[in-house]
């Protein structure tokens, strides 16, 4: 005797919900080595671009930061690294 095949049910969002709340096991509805990432993760050309310069930690008296910051406002610059940068140039 033959059994008939029954027909194939395509898997849908509306399906997947009534087999999940029946208690039955969704995940066996996919193949988990094929999934596929669609959204995070790093991006080419995002984030910030190079600079060229690297982070470094100095430690200055008070006084020697007040004249930085004094200096930076004389010259209107963006910021204290670029008065050290200014100040390394002169050496």
């Amino acid at each position: 005797m033959k059994t008939a095949k029954r027909p194939r049910v395509r898997t849908t969002v509306a399906n997947l919900d009534a087999r999940f709340e029946a208690g039955r096991r969704v995940l066996d509805y996919f193949d988990l080595a094929r999934a596929v990432v669609t959204h995070g993760g790093a991006r080419p050309g995002a984030g910030r671009k190079p600079l060229g310069r690297r982070p470094k930690t100095v430690k200055l008296s008070p006084g020697a930061i007040r004249r930085f910051e004094a200096y930076v406002r004389r010259k209107k610059l963006p910021h204290f690294s670029a008065a050290l940068e200014a100040a390394s140039r002169l050496l």
